[in-house]
């Protein structure tokens, strides 16, 4: 499986014209459709997933695949519990992850696997390229990317990375409804939202990384995880 970018499918122009206006901008199809539905597949079923949260510190936290399978579920629970409480205050996030940054997470995937080949992918110059062709933004660099994966009560509350250049999100969620939560809400200094973006196939939405912006929780009725690749250039 080799993935390529329908560049030829995109107004240059009128994105950045629009990146310039709001600082955000959503691209749909950006994959062909049948290797977005291969990338879907394999978040879903293929993918050992890790469980990333806030812990009572207010610090990034992992609890690993070997820790999810051994770990007492009461003291799973109480840190899940950690990052709820967390989130009525500050940051706070919970959700499913698998690290795209480093050579070893890349190797265990294995060169076969989908995502292996998404991250390929985001990793090149050429999609460093096609996101400054489309916002206008010069000498991007890639910092980090991760595989993310929200199920029912998961969130990540509101956030800005000044310190990113541009942030991204190319969603892989399937049939998705707007009841079902799980949209990327833009807030306004006054707290009320001024955009969302809903999880869809194969969109890949970009946003200056100063913005305002959360994930909304997941409803418990939520038919199905929403799936997606997330990163930061600098």
């Amino acid at each position: 499986m080799s993935l390529a970018l329908r560049t030829d499918a995109f107004d240059f122009a009128g994105f950045q014209n629009r990146f310039a206006q709001k600082g955000r901008i959503r691209l749909e199809g950006a994959l062909p459709h049948d290797d977005a539905h291969a990338i879907h597949h394999a978040l879903e079923q293929q993918t050992l997933w890790e469980l990333h949260l806030v812990n009572a510190e207010g610090a990034p936290d992992i609890i690993s695949r070997t820790e999810l399978e051994s770990l007492n579920p009461s003291e799973i629970q109480d840190r899940l519990a950690a990052a709820a409480e967390r989130a009525q205050t500050g940051l706070s996030f919970l959700h499913l992850g698998y690290d795209l940054t480093t050579k070893a997470a890349l190797e265990n995937l294995g060169d076969d696997h989908p995502v292996f080949e998404l991250a390929k992918l985001v990793w090149s110059q050429a999609f460093a390229d096609f996101c400054e062709q489309v916002t206008g933004l010069t000498g991007l660099k890639l910092q980090s990317l991760i595989a993310t994966g929200y199920r029912p009560g998961d969130f990540f509350t509101m956030h800005t990375d000044a310190a990113a250049k541009l942030s991204f999100e190319w969603n892989f969620t399937h049939d998705w409804r707007s009841d079902w939560g799980g949209q990327i809400l833009f807030h306004s200094p006054s707290g009320d939202i001024e955009g969302g973006i809903m999880p869809r196939l194969n969109d890949l939405s970009l946003y200056a990384g100063d913005q305002p912006r959360s994930i909304a929780s997941l409803a418990a009725y939520a038919g199905a995880p929403r799936f997606a690749i997330t990163g930061r250039f600098v």
